[in-house]
């Protein structure tokens, strides 16, 4: 897929392993770096395999952005995750028209 960033300052804070590193913990550091080189390796958001904890975040039943999981210190899913939202024409109903993501950041929406 195709990525974009919400801005310039999200970009350059997800690709600065030292920021993310003290900002969070190593291996959210090093899971960020791995999501995003995932994400870039699939034709689209249907071929992002199920270990990478995909999932939609919805408010009430409204979508409201696309997650995958950051695992962090201490082992299990961690509270952090990579959000994204479908950037460019898709087919709401068809994750394989889902070719170009905008990251948003690193949520913790628990």
């Amino acid at each position: 897929m195709e990525i974009h960033w919400k801005n310039e300052k999200t970009r350059k804070e997800l690709e600065d392993f030292n920021h993310l590193k003290s900002r969070y913990d190593e291996k959210v550091a090093k899971s960020v770096a791995a999501r995003l080189r995932e994400i870039g390796s699939f034709p689209s958001y249907a071929d992002i395999p199920p270990n990478a904890r995909k999932h939609s975040i919805k408010d009430g039943n409204k979508f409201r952005y696309f997650a995958v999981d950051l695992p962090s210190r201490g082992g299990g899913r961690g509270k952090w995750r990579l959000a994204f939202i479908p950037h460019g024409e898709h087919d709401p109903a068809n994750q394989k028209t889902i070719v170009s993501v905008e990251i948003l950041g690193i949520e913790d929406y628990h």
